[in-house]
């Protein structure tokens, strides 16, 4: 079972701690001074937007361009393709 740790601080800080990682596979993120922390996920639009805001993504959602893909043929949808036959 994999388990995850978090650890938080200034390079010279973690870096300090080479021997507790060393053999580890570990992942660095550099957060930038002025940017979310690790802790702060940003919420989705839905959580956050007015109704006019929402609203509008909406419609711009609407608006962009769909993929161009051939339609299902007669023997895609038909009824003996979708169910199949019931085993007595």
């Amino acid at each position: 079972m994999e388990t995850s740790q978090v650890f938080e601080g200034t390079w010279e800080e973690v870096s300090r701690q080479s021997a507790r990682f060393a053999g580890k596979r570990v992942r660095l993120v550099v957060v930038e001074s002025g940017q979310a922390g690790l802790g702060e996920a940003k919420l989705p639009l839905y959580a956050t937007a007015t109704p006019a805001e929402r609203a509008r993504a909406w419609e711009e959602w609407c608006g962009l361009p769909r993929p161009h893909v051939p339609p299902l043929s007669h023997e895609a949808i038909s009824r003996e393709s979708v169910y199949s036959p019931e085993e007595d």
